[in-house]
């Protein structure tokens, strides 16, 4: 589990009885491996505190807009794909040496580049459909018009995947924004803020984990005691994550919740695709 799933309020859900005299601070420093790693709980506590308002709202938004492009991209390296493959299997099928040069040379122009033009850049590939119509001469177009898929004309194809290309560049410019603005709406938390504090947090447990795994007073109660929340708030975020629902906000990248507990915390993980 790397907890990148979980929720700002499931974080200080889990963190926040360790901190508890009430609940299980206790137990936590009378564990000789734990006792000293206190000081981190509270301060990667305090944080994800500090920082939710701003993290329930803008990943929230900023997730939206990710999976957004994501659609987009798809729909735009499916119907290349399918085109460009298409326009190959014409030629390699036809008899005619004239239409395999016509239809081979209509591919050429939709997509110079083959098929790496879908691992382009956002930028990119949008910078590409803008340059598209310069390619085609009078032929290659009449030729995009009178060719047939399951779809329709193969123009409805490529209009398609340009018309994706070009929405991808708006919501690119939308999640710019996004980031832009974030500090003046908060309380001067900034999106990379919120991403430390998420890092911090999942480096905090992460130590958690693997001192009382060291820890030889930490019995199986002990320890389904100070990590069972963790745990099934973690698979349900997960679950939830899989199945695409409303309730998943995990950032728009992975975070490094690997790295050591001294590590600086520079993850740029709200910078996304």
């Amino acid at each position: 589990m790397g907890y990148r799933n979980l929720t700002p309020q499931a974080m200080v859900n889990i963190s926040g009885p360790w901190l508890d005299p009430e609940q299980d601070r206790r137990v936590f420093t009378s564990l000789p491996l734990l006792a000293p790693l206190l000081p981190a709980v509270e301060e990667a506590h305090g944080r994800i505190l500090t920082t939710q308002r701003l993290g329930s709202s803008l990943q929230q938004q900023a997730k939206a807009l990710m999976e957004k492009a994501l659609a987009l991209d798809a729909t735009h390296d499916r119907k290349l794909r399918g085109a460009y493959n298409y326009l190959g299997a014409l030629a390699e099928m036809t008899d005619d040496p004239a239409f395999a040069a016509a239809v081979l040379d209509l591919r050429d122009r939709l997509a110079p580049a083959g098929l790496k033009a879908v691992s382009r850049s956002y930028g990119d590939q949008a910078g590409d459909a803008k340059l598209l119509p310069s390619r085609l001469d009078d032929a290659s177009e009449k030729l995009l018009k009178k060719l047939k898929t399951p779809e329709g004309p193969l123009a409805q194809v490529v209009d398609a995947w340009v018309a994706a290309a070009l929405e991808i560049e708006k919501v690119e410019a939308q999640r710019e924004q996004l980031a832009l603005n974030a500090p003046s709406n908060t309380d001067g938390a900034t999106p990379r803020e919120v991403v430390n504090a998420r890092n911090a947090w999942i480096r905090m447990v992460r130590a958690v984990e693997t001192n009382l795994a060291l820890e030889k007073a930490a019995t199986g109660e002990i320890a389904e005691r100070l990590l069972g929340r963790l745990r099934r708030e973690s698979a349900r975020a997960d679950r939830r994550a899989r199945k695409g629902g409303a309730e998943g906000t995990a950032e728009p990248a992975p975070v490094d919740d690997a790295a050591p507990l001294a590590a600086g915390d520079d993850d740029d993980s709200f910078d996304g695709a």
